[in-house]
């Protein structure tokens, strides 16, 4: 099933080296917790981190870096053309 970009600008997503791993996984779900359970999935299957023994300050760290889409996609064109109007970003 593949998706579509209206479906991938309503997910939230984050990248496992964002949690401190050496990895290049990037998790999408529709909801933050849909991302954060995948997450802990992945470091289990991945990283042999079992979700029983991780640390409020691991769960924490992932809670942390879980982004919106949409959000990504506006911060990312506001640094490629720093003087853009708000008023001239796409809605997306």
């Amino acid at each position: 099933m593949s998706q579509k970009s209206e479906d991938l600008l309503q997910s939230f997503f984050i990248q496992c080296s964002d949690v401190g791993l050496n990895c290049d996984c990037v998790v999408f779900g529709k909801s933050e917790e849909k991302v954060n359970d995948a997450m802990i999935m992945h470091m289990d299957e991945y990283h042999a981190i079992i979700p029983k023994e991780m640390t409020t300050c691991m769960r924490l760290r992932i809670r942390e870096n879980i982004h919106s889409y949409r959000d990504s996609v506006r911060a990312e064109i506001l640094r490629e053309f720093p003087d853009v109007s708000e008023k001239l970003l796409p809605v997306v």
